[in-house]
């Protein structure tokens, strides 16, 4: 059945090739208006979209999977196929037995990890009705104990509040040796702009790598450039956690 955000779509950007220009070229023409709105405070080398109080963060991220279901669902076999392949091609998670993975939403991450073999689950904020992958959570609050998972996942950096104590969430829980696997798209001074969800937002790459890194007091091992995907053009860096 084709969604009524689909037939609205059509009718409003055609089919083909050139709709689908169209269509994007909106959103990044909406995502650069929003960007320079007095919405995001810019310190240095990161930008933070500003809300009135934690809650006000928490019900905004909260709302996001009601707008974005449909797409997920729709994807749902072509994103499954993607992330098996990501993590194939990760050899530093082979040897991960359990992975936690951070903003999961519907759980396909998750899933692909269960097709690899691992031990996963997933948090998030809104996991929506009978999510067998993920949990209702919050990634600045983890409820797990310290040292306990071989392996975080995360490419939901970009929804933090607050990215200090998110990596140290992360940091905490990462068993001596673990590993922390983080996916985020280029910056903005690499020609990308948060859209109407994203809490954080950095210069470029190399800088959130650097902050991560401080942070967590995690070694950075690998960088997996994933090229342009369906999200932007990605990479997927590998963290450490000393022994």
């Amino acid at each position: 059945m084709v969604s009524l955000r689909r037939i609205r779509n059509i009718l409003r950007y055609g089919l083909g090739p050139k709709a689908r220009v169209r269509k994007h070229a909106d959103k990044r023409a909406a995502k650069r208006d929003r960007f320079a709105s007095e919405r995001w405070a810019r310190e240095g080398a990161f930008a933070q979209r500003r809300y009135a109080s934690y809650d006000e963060y928490l019900e905004h991220q909260r709302s996001k999977l009601d707008a974005i279901a449909w797409r997920l669902r729709e994807n749902q076999a072509e994103a499954l196929a993607e992330f098996e392949d990501r993590f194939r091609a990760c050899p530093e998670l082979a040897a991960a037995r359990s992975v936690l993975c951070l903003g999961a939403r519907l759980g396909t991450e998750v899933h692909a990890l269960h097709r690899l073999g691992h031990f996963a689950i997933g948090i998030d904020l809104e996991p929506g009705p009978e999510n067998p992958y993920v949990l209702p959570g919050d990634f600045h609050r983890l409820v797990f104990p310290d040292d306990s998972v071989d392996a975080v996942y995360c490419n939901a950096i970009d929804h933090a509040f607050d990215l200090e104590r998110m990596v140290g969430e992360v940091a905490r829980v990462l068993a001596p040796g673990g590993l922390f696997l983080a996916e985020f798209e280029v910056g903005f001074d690499e020609g990308n702009v948060p859209g109407e969800f994203e809490a954080l937002h950095w210069r470029d790459s190399a800088a959130l790598v650097a902050r991560i890194a401080d942070v967590g007091k995690l070694a950075v091992e690998v960088t997996h450039d994933l090229g342009q995907t369906s999200r932007g053009h990605r990479s997927l860096v590998s963290f450490r956690k000393a022994r």
